[in-house]
């Protein structure tokens, strides 16, 4: 066998190993809640893809807090005021989103909306 053949044998092989631990890693990555706010205020209008044609960015809390903004697309433009689960996942960003109760959220969630007021 060539030099060259084995050089595409051994690179395919390293692909390969690679490709197999990135699925691993990303596999063992869960998800984490984080809570918003809708506020139509801050939804854009995007060209359609798929069922998706508008895109929020809002600031969300997760169970303890912590403050981030996230974006997320939708097929239509959410009630004003309504609160949300976003389900994030590293690397791919909210995944899954639904409407939530005031008293479904966690209580640190909750107190960051009372100051708000």
């Amino acid at each position: 066998m060539s030099v060259k053949k084995k050089m595409i044998i051994v690179t395919v092989i390293a692909v390969l190993v690679v490709a197999f631990f990135a699925g691993a890693f990303l596999a063992t990555q869960k998800s984490a809640d984080y809570y918003t706010q809708i506020d139509n205020d801050f939804v854009t209008e995007i060209p359609p893809h798929g069922a998706m044609n508008y895109r929020y960015t809002l600031s969300a809390y997760d169970e303890t807090g912590g403050e981030k903004e996230l974006s997320f697309e939708t097929s239509r433009i959410l009630t004003d005021d309504a609160y949300l689960c976003l389900k994030v996942a590293p690397f791919r960003g909210v995944i899954t989103w639904a409407e939530v109760q005031f008293d479904e959220m966690p209580v640190t969630v909750q107190e960051k909306y009372c100051e708000n007021l």
